[in-house]
């Protein structure tokens, strides 16, 4: 049977689907090399992300749905009139890119309304910080460590050896922050089949950030540095003007710097667990709460992110918040008050001793594989190879300490 053109792409389209569904998507990051960025490029950056201004306010301006992405001149609003621009960097793909991210936008904000939300409206924007680059191959693609964008020439990047030679390259992002540019590359990649574990139970706190039912115990932390405070300091004793903002520039890369390290650290940690196990067991913590008490001792763990992270693991688990997973005894399920400073769980019935974030975990294990199916269901004996093989690796991480717990309850020395 003979199809047309948009028949054979429909189902060009339907059978891409299909194999991204038994694919891994992954995303990575690719930094611009501002030393090698010529003055000529610099000026074309600036001059896209400005003309991606204009575009968006125009659609909201003179209407969204019947938008022309083909077209080469908005209005502009300067002070009390309009003016005319032409738009030299930003391709038609982009701008088609921008249509439909902001029709989804109002799609998604349509869905929450009907759900009962109060929700406004999009407004005019004096700052874009993200440029979608729709297909690869055509809107940019990438040779070595250089990335061609459609318009823009060809930017020297670092990471590119991160990407594997087989994974398939989809769309990306050029994204600008705090004065640098980034590459975000989605691409889908087959599954990796991992020998895992049958589970594992976690449980947050604050002075141990985790502990594994296993016993491994976990302390990370990413305290603000003296060079941040120092910044703190200048930026508010400069008045509003140029240098204010070039000291409110040099705070958000000394900020963007510290959150690296702990998306670092914090991919680091829950890859290897959810890797090592295939149900893994956590509670549902009010961390905003916790927040609000220990504040900066909670930022600078980001505590939150990580538990999060852990919902990637094959078969993610969350037991309720009100569950009394540090007062029930992990042996014979009494229940037992236990204050804040207390490290040493006792039991007054079974006479078990154990250090409570362990009895915590164990105990978070047992009722979380409770809501998995029964001939799935089955708690991991410890095994103190694995335990030693993960507290070996965390140990390898910068700003991570990692132990295991005794059997008496105190941690390991």
């Amino acid at each position: 049977m003979v199809m047309d053109k948009n028949g054979r792409i429909r189902t060009s389209l339907r059978k891409t689907k299909e194999k991204h569904r038994g694919q891994a998507c992954r995303t990575y990051e690719l930094k611009v090399d501002r030393s090698h960025l010529g003055a000529e490029t610099q000026s074309r950056l600036k001059r896209l992300f400005l003309e991606a201004k204009w575009f968006y306010n125009s659609l909201l301006g003179n209407g969204l749905w019947n938008a022309d992405y083909k077209a080469r001149k908005v209005q502009v609003k300067v002070k009390d009139h309009f003016e005319e621009r032409e738009l030299q960097v930003l391709s038609s793909q982009m701008r088609q890119e921008i249509i439909g991210r902001t029709k989804d936008n109002i799609m998604s904000l349509s869905r929450l309304k009907e759900n009962g939300r109060k929700v406004g409206h999009l407004r005019f924007t004096s700052h874009v910080s993200s440029i979608p680059l729709k297909q690869h191959d055509i809107t940019y693609w990438i040779d070595g460590n250089r990335v061609h964008v459609q318009r823009m020439g060809t930017l020297r990047v670092r990471g590119t050896e991160q990407i594997p030679a087989s994974a398939e390259l989809a769309n990306a992002t050029l994204i600008q922050r705090n004065g640098d540019y980034y590459v975000h590359v989605t691409t889908f990649q087959s599954r990796l089949k991992a020998e895992c574990k049958a589970s594992v139970g976690v449980d947050a706190g604050i002075q141990t950030q985790l502990v594994l039912s296993n016993g491994v115990m976990v302390e990370e932390e990413v305290p603000l540095t003296k060079k941040v405070r120092r910044l703190h300091r200048e930026f508010s004793r400069k008045e509003k003007g140029k240098n204010r903002w070039k000291a409110q520039l040099k705070l958000d890369r000394a900020y963007d710097e510290l959150t690296r390290q702990r998306k670092d650290i914090r991919n680091k940690i829950a890859g290897k667990i959810t890797k090592t196990f295939r149900v893994v067991c956590v509670q549902n913590d009010n961390f905003a709460g916790w927040q609000r008490l220990w504040g900066r001792r909670i930022l600078a763990t980001g505590i939150g992110g990580l538990m999060s992270a852990l919902n990637k693991a094959h078969t993610p688990v969350e037991v309720d918040r009100f569950f009394p997973s540090t007062k029930k005894c992990s042996g014979c399920g009494a229940i037992n008050e236990i204050d804040l400073d207390e490290q040493f769980y006792h039991c007054k019935s079974c006479g078990l001793g154990i250090n409570r974030h362990l009895n915590a975990a164990v105990n978070v294990e047992v009722e979380g594989l409770k809501q998995v199916p029964t001939e799935r269901r089955e708690v991991t004996p410890v095994d103190t190879k694995t335990a030693a093989e993960l507290v070996e690796y965390f140990n390898g991480i910068p700003r991570v300490r990692a132990s295991l717990v005794a059997e008496a309850g105190s941690p390991a020395l």
